[in-house]
């Protein structure tokens, strides 16, 4: 079995420097395969900014922590946690193990996300130190809304397919 750690993009600075939470999951990530637990790393992210997607910006902090380049898969034609996973998913390979690396406010949406397509993922979320504090409320009042708006799209699914 092949263990795979997913690292759900975040953004890129307007400089193509990494933000505080892209730089945390590539370094958690980084950190997963350097102990083992992960033989690969699909760096999901498109969203260019400065000319550099979140997913080859997430792959640079890997290969400086230590990861080598045939460790790393690059998927950067997401715009989102569904396409996110959607698109890493056909990077997988058969036997696949996932673990999902994003912040823990977002790491609940991201496992509904991937159920969703088939996966049964673990999540593994980097600590949140160094951060604001409002920096985090903001990243849970977010992750609620966006939790609320998945469960309403998935409503609306259910009821259009008992329509037919």
């Amino acid at each position: 079995m092949t263990r795979v750690a997913i690292v759900l993009g975040a953004a890129v600075r307007p400089d193509g420097s990494p933000s505080p939470a892209l730089l945390r999951r590539a370094r958690a990530a980084a950190g997963l395969y350097g102990d083992g637990k992960v033989s690969k790393i699909i760096a999901s992210g498109g969203v260019p900014r400065a000319g550099r997607s979140e997913a080859s910006v997430i792959g640079e902090v890997c290969k400086q922590a230590g990861v080598p380049t045939s460790a790393i898969m690059i998927e950067e034609a997401s715009s989102n946690t569904l396409e996110n996973i959607k698109y890493s998913k056909a990077l997988l390979p058969p036997d696949a193990q996932v673990v999902l690396v994003t912040d823990r406010y977002h790491a609940f949406r991201a496992r509904l996300t991937a159920r969703e397509f088939g996966l049964t993922p673990e999540c593994f979320s980097p600590a949140l130190r160094p951060n604001r504090i409002d920096r985090i409320i903001r990243g849970y009042l977010r992750e609620a809304a966006a939790v609320l708006l998945y469960a309403m799209r998935r409503a609306q699914r259910f009821i259009s397919r008992q329509s037919l």
